[in-house]
């Protein structure tokens, strides 16, 4: 905890502009919030957050930030944070200020321990619609993970949020009822023979529209076509 520290230096310019030009000299723009005082603009070496961000306790690593310039420092999380779609490159970083004796709420990862035999023997699907929980507790209780046993589920079998086992300082704050994880019956496939029938059953409709049109079309090659009337001779008038 007080092993990892982040140094920001207070900004002045504010807008794209100013902040293009920071990312280009190697630092970010960020904002310091929290602990009933106003938001503090901030600059920040990128490589600093992505190390606190790296470890195993990831976005709800607390440390100490240092106010570079004032000689101020707090303990601090991440509050929040934008990574360029195309670079992958960190953008932004928001930091939260924090009191040890002063719960706060955080998203917690879930972690499934185990096999299913729904799955290992009966090969029934994995569904885990559920990746992380909302809890609150004091900072130093925040928990890494929280880990679920899921070697007894069988298929159809379910865990849901009020089956979580979580340590009594922390509170669970999403929806007791959302599944977490459930074992689905495997998918059927389409049965060979039955496809056969289908396929026996659809050709001879074809041959025999086959066979009608080329009973059409050998009628309208044997209908004659209507001759045209020949044009009447003239016989030659005689001079009597």
């Amino acid at each position: 905890m007080a092993d990892m520290i982040i140094d920001v230096t207070p900004r002045t310019e504010f807008g794209k502009n100013p902040s293009r030009r920071l990312r280009r000299s190697g630092m970010i723009p960020g904002i310091v919030y929290g602990s009933h005082k106003p938001p503090v603009p901030v600059s920040v070496d990128p490589k600093q957050v992505e190390k606190v961000l790296r470890s195993e306790s990831g976005v709800n690593t607390v440390f100490m930030l240092n106010l570079a310039g004032k000689d101020q420092r707090r303990l601090a999380m991440i509050k929040d944070f934008q990574v360029d779609p195309v670079s992958s490159r960190l953008q932004h970083a928001d930091f939260i200020r924090i009191q040890m004796d002063e719960a706060i709420e955080v998203n917690v990862p879930i972690q499934l321990v185990g096999e299913a035999p729904g799955v290992k023997l009966d090969q029934g699907i994995l569904d885990m619609p559920l990746r992380e929980i909302r809890i609150e507790s004091l900072p130093a209780d925040i928990p890494d993970s929280i880990k679920v046993d899921i070697s007894a589920l069988k298929i159809g079998d379910t865990i849901r949020v009020a089956d979580l086992k979580v340590p009594s300082n922390v509170k669970i704050l999403t929806d007791p009822n959302q599944t977490v994880a459930v074992v689905a019956p495997p998918a059927k496939e389409e049965e060979p023979a039955a496809a056969a029938v289908v396929a026996e059953v659809a050709e001879p409709e074809v041959i025999k529209k086959g066979k009608a049109a080329a009973e059409e079309e050998g009628a309208a090659e044997e209908t004659p076509k209507e001759a045209k009337p020949e044009k009447e001779k003239k016989e030659p008038r005689k001079e009597g």
